[in-house]
């Protein structure tokens, strides 16, 4: 039987100018570690110039 996971993402926390607010975004990863999500891989937002993390975690039924 194979592992099913479930995803979520998010977009780094960024100020009204679009810079990276480092803090807050690492307080959610935090946050959502803890809860048992785990980074799968990070992509680039073009659009807003923000940096994108998709998570998983395994699929509790």
């Amino acid at each position: 039987m194979s592992d099913q996971y479930e995803y979520k993402i998010i977009s780094a926390s960024t100020t009204w100018t679009g810079r990276m607010e480092e803090e807050e975004t690492e307080r959610r990863l935090n946050q959502l570690s803890q809860a048992g999500w785990e980074l799968d891989q990070t992509s680039f937002d073009w659009w807003s110039l923000s940096p994108r993390f998709v998570l998983r975690r395994l699929h509790r039924d």
